[in-house]
Protein backbone atom coordinates (compact mmCIF):
# COMPACT_ATOMS: atom_id res chain seq x y z
CA UNK A 1 0.00 0.00 0.00
CA UNK A 2 1.76 3.01 -1.30
CA UNK A 3 0.74 6.79 -1.03
CA UNK A 4 0.58 7.86 -4.21
CA UNK A 5 2.13 11.86 -5.66
CA UNK A 6 -0.57 14.11 -6.73
CA UNK A 7 0.51 15.46 -10.43
CA UNK A 8 -2.79 14.31 -12.05
CA UNK A 9 -4.58 16.79 -8.35
CA UNK A 10 -2.15 19.25 -9.56
CA UNK A 11 -3.44 19.10 -12.87
CA UNK A 12 -7.00 18.94 -12.19
CA UNK A 13 -6.68 22.13 -9.94
CA UNK A 14 -4.51 23.89 -12.53
CA UNK A 15 -7.72 23.18 -14.83
CA UNK A 16 -10.42 24.29 -12.40
CA UNK A 17 -8.18 27.46 -11.85
CA UNK A 18 -7.99 28.00 -15.64
CA UNK A 19 -11.64 27.43 -16.13
CA UNK A 20 -12.39 30.28 -13.71
CA UNK A 21 -10.49 32.85 -15.63
CA UNK A 22 -12.27 32.27 -18.34
CA UNK A 23 -14.83 34.89 -17.87
CA UNK A 24 -14.24 38.19 -18.35
CA UNK A 25 -12.65 40.18 -15.29
CA UNK A 26 -15.37 42.41 -14.58
CA UNK A 27 -18.09 40.04 -15.85
CA UNK A 28 -19.65 40.59 -11.86
CA UNK A 29 -21.09 43.87 -13.91
CA UNK A 30 -23.28 43.31 -16.54
CA UNK A 31 -24.00 46.49 -19.25
CA UNK A 32 -27.14 48.50 -19.03
CA UNK A 33 -30.04 46.78 -21.94
CA UNK A 34 -28.66 48.12 -25.24
CA UNK A 35 -25.63 49.62 -24.01
CA UNK A 36 -22.39 48.46 -26.35
CA UNK A 37 -19.93 46.00 -24.73
CA UNK A 38 -16.74 46.82 -24.32
CA UNK A 39 -14.10 45.83 -26.70
CA UNK A 40 -11.98 42.66 -25.39
CA UNK A 41 -8.93 43.85 -24.14
CA UNK A 42 -7.38 40.03 -23.50
CA UNK A 43 -4.52 38.62 -21.24
CA UNK A 44 -3.31 35.48 -21.12
CA UNK A 45 -1.91 33.17 -17.96
CA UNK A 46 0.15 29.92 -17.69
CA UNK A 47 -2.08 28.56 -14.81
CA UNK A 48 -0.01 25.36 -14.65
CA UNK A 49 3.12 26.83 -14.53
CA UNK A 50 2.60 29.05 -11.50
CA UNK A 51 0.91 26.47 -9.37
CA UNK A 52 3.85 24.30 -10.25
CA UNK A 53 6.92 26.81 -9.92
CA UNK A 54 5.53 29.49 -7.41
CA UNK A 55 8.16 29.55 -4.20
CA UNK A 56 4.55 28.71 -2.38
CA UNK A 57 3.32 25.82 -4.27
CA UNK A 58 7.11 24.18 -4.69
CA UNK A 59 7.47 24.89 -0.67
CA UNK A 60 3.92 22.95 -0.08
CA UNK A 61 5.05 19.90 -2.63
CA UNK A 62 7.47 19.38 -0.53
CA UNK A 63 5.83 19.56 3.00
CA UNK A 64 3.47 17.13 1.47
CA UNK A 65 6.44 14.63 0.16
CA UNK A 66 8.04 15.01 3.50
CA UNK A 67 4.97 13.78 5.40
CA UNK A 68 4.05 11.48 2.50
CA UNK A 69 7.61 9.82 3.13
CA UNK A 70 7.11 9.70 6.89
CA UNK A 71 3.76 7.94 6.02
CA UNK A 72 4.94 5.56 3.97
CA UNK A 73 7.22 3.98 6.58
CA UNK A 74 4.83 3.89 9.22
CA UNK A 75 2.49 1.97 6.53
CA UNK A 76 5.44 -0.22 5.57
CA UNK A 77 6.73 -1.20 9.47
CA UNK A 78 2.65 -1.57 9.68
CA UNK A 79 2.51 -4.00 6.84
CA UNK A 80 5.74 -5.96 7.93
CA UNK A 81 3.55 -6.49 10.74
CA UNK A 82 0.72 -7.83 8.86
CA UNK A 83 3.04 -10.51 6.46
CA UNK A 84 4.77 -11.75 10.20
CA UNK A 85 1.12 -12.06 11.70
CA UNK A 86 -0.02 -14.18 8.84
CA UNK A 87 3.20 -16.36 8.60
CA UNK A 88 2.10 -17.45 12.04
CA UNK A 89 -1.01 -17.53 11.81
CA UNK A 90 -0.50 -20.22 8.85
CA UNK A 91 2.04 -22.08 11.09
CA UNK A 92 -1.03 -22.27 13.81
CA UNK A 93 -3.53 -23.73 11.50
CA UNK A 94 -2.70 -27.53 11.68
CA UNK A 95 -2.07 -27.23 15.42
CA UNK A 96 -5.10 -25.12 16.95
CA UNK A 97 -8.40 -26.34 16.76
CA UNK A 98 -11.04 -24.85 14.25
CA UNK A 99 -12.86 -22.21 16.54
CA UNK A 100 -9.69 -21.15 18.04
CA UNK A 101 -7.97 -20.62 14.55
CA UNK A 102 -11.14 -19.04 13.17
CA UNK A 103 -11.05 -16.66 16.11
CA UNK A 104 -7.24 -15.76 15.56
CA UNK A 105 -8.24 -15.30 11.75
CA UNK A 106 -10.83 -12.66 12.72
CA UNK A 107 -8.17 -11.11 14.71
CA UNK A 108 -5.79 -10.86 12.02
CA UNK A 109 -8.76 -9.69 9.37
CA UNK A 110 -9.65 -6.92 11.83
CA UNK A 111 -6.05 -5.91 11.76
CA UNK A 112 -5.39 -5.81 8.13
CA UNK A 113 -8.71 -3.74 7.61
CA UNK A 114 -7.18 -1.64 10.62
CA UNK A 115 -4.15 -0.80 8.76
CA UNK A 116 -6.45 -0.48 5.17
CA UNK A 117 -8.21 2.24 7.71
CA UNK A 118 -5.09 4.29 9.02
CA UNK A 119 -3.56 4.38 5.01
CA UNK A 120 -7.05 5.85 3.42
CA UNK A 121 -7.03 8.31 6.89
CA UNK A 122 -3.42 9.62 5.74
CA UNK A 123 -4.15 9.51 2.42
CA UNK A 124 -7.34 12.27 3.10
CA UNK A 125 -5.26 13.84 5.61
CA UNK A 126 -2.60 14.64 2.69
CA UNK A 127 -5.01 15.42 0.13
CA UNK A 128 -6.78 17.53 2.33
CA UNK A 129 -3.80 19.70 3.55
CA UNK A 130 -2.90 20.16 -0.12
CA UNK A 131 -5.90 21.23 -1.21
CA UNK A 132 -6.22 24.07 1.52
CA UNK A 133 -2.74 25.11 1.01
CA UNK A 134 -2.68 24.97 -2.85
CA UNK A 135 -6.41 26.98 -2.33
CA UNK A 136 -4.75 29.65 -0.65
CA UNK A 137 -1.87 29.95 -3.61
CA UNK A 138 -4.87 29.74 -6.10
CA UNK A 139 -6.70 32.52 -4.00
CA UNK A 140 -3.34 35.21 -3.77
CA UNK A 141 -2.61 34.53 -8.22
CA UNK A 142 -5.73 35.19 -8.50
CA UNK A 143 -5.96 38.64 -6.57
CA UNK A 144 -2.83 39.60 -7.91
CA UNK A 145 -4.20 38.33 -11.65
CA UNK A 146 -7.30 40.79 -10.97
CA UNK A 147 -4.64 44.02 -9.92
CA UNK A 148 -2.49 43.36 -12.60
CA UNK A 149 -5.42 43.17 -15.52
CA UNK A 150 -7.39 45.69 -13.57
CA UNK A 151 -4.37 48.23 -13.72
CA UNK A 152 -3.90 47.41 -17.90
CA UNK A 153 -7.43 47.76 -18.43
CA UNK A 154 -7.51 44.29 -19.21
CA UNK A 155 -11.19 42.49 -19.20
CA UNK A 156 -10.62 39.30 -20.17
CA UNK A 157 -7.80 36.95 -19.17
CA UNK A 158 -7.48 33.49 -20.79
CA UNK A 159 -5.66 30.40 -19.61
CA UNK A 160 -2.45 29.99 -21.98
CA UNK A 161 -3.40 26.00 -22.34
CA UNK A 162 -6.22 27.17 -24.39
CA UNK A 163 -4.61 29.79 -26.24
CA UNK A 164 -3.37 28.24 -30.09
CA UNK A 165 -1.58 31.68 -30.73
CA UNK A 166 -0.96 35.00 -29.05
CA UNK A 167 1.13 37.87 -29.04
CA UNK A 168 3.68 37.74 -26.01
CA UNK A 169 2.86 40.91 -24.80
CA UNK A 170 -0.86 39.53 -23.33
CA UNK A 171 1.25 36.37 -21.29
CA UNK A 172 0.64 38.48 -17.86
CA UNK A 173 2.64 34.66 -16.54
CA UNK A 174 5.85 36.11 -14.99
CA UNK A 175 4.16 39.36 -13.66
CA UNK A 176 2.01 37.68 -11.79
CA UNK A 177 4.42 34.08 -10.43
CA UNK A 178 6.74 37.34 -9.35
CA UNK A 179 4.69 39.55 -7.63
CA UNK A 180 2.90 35.96 -6.17
CA UNK A 181 6.40 34.89 -4.52
CA UNK A 182 6.76 38.50 -3.14
CA UNK A 183 3.35 38.08 -1.62
CA UNK A 184 2.85 34.66 -0.35
CA UNK A 185 6.42 32.94 -0.10
CA UNK A 186 5.23 30.13 1.18
CA UNK A 187 2.08 28.77 2.88
CA UNK A 188 2.21 26.39 5.92
CA UNK A 189 0.66 23.55 5.12
CA UNK A 190 -1.62 22.23 8.10
CA UNK A 191 -1.73 18.36 8.24
CA UNK A 192 -3.66 16.82 10.98
CA UNK A 193 -2.25 14.67 13.61
CA UNK A 194 -3.43 11.26 13.27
Amino acid sequence: MQFKKTPALLGAVAMAAALAFTAPVGAQTAPAAGAALPAPVIGVLDVQKILQESSAAKGIQGAVETQRDTYQKEISSLEEKLRTAEAELRKQQTVLAPDAFAAKRRDFEKQVADVQRTVQARKRALDTALNEAMGQVQKSMYQIMMDIAGNRGINVVLPKQSVLIFEPKLDLTEEVLGKLNETLPKVAVSIPKQ
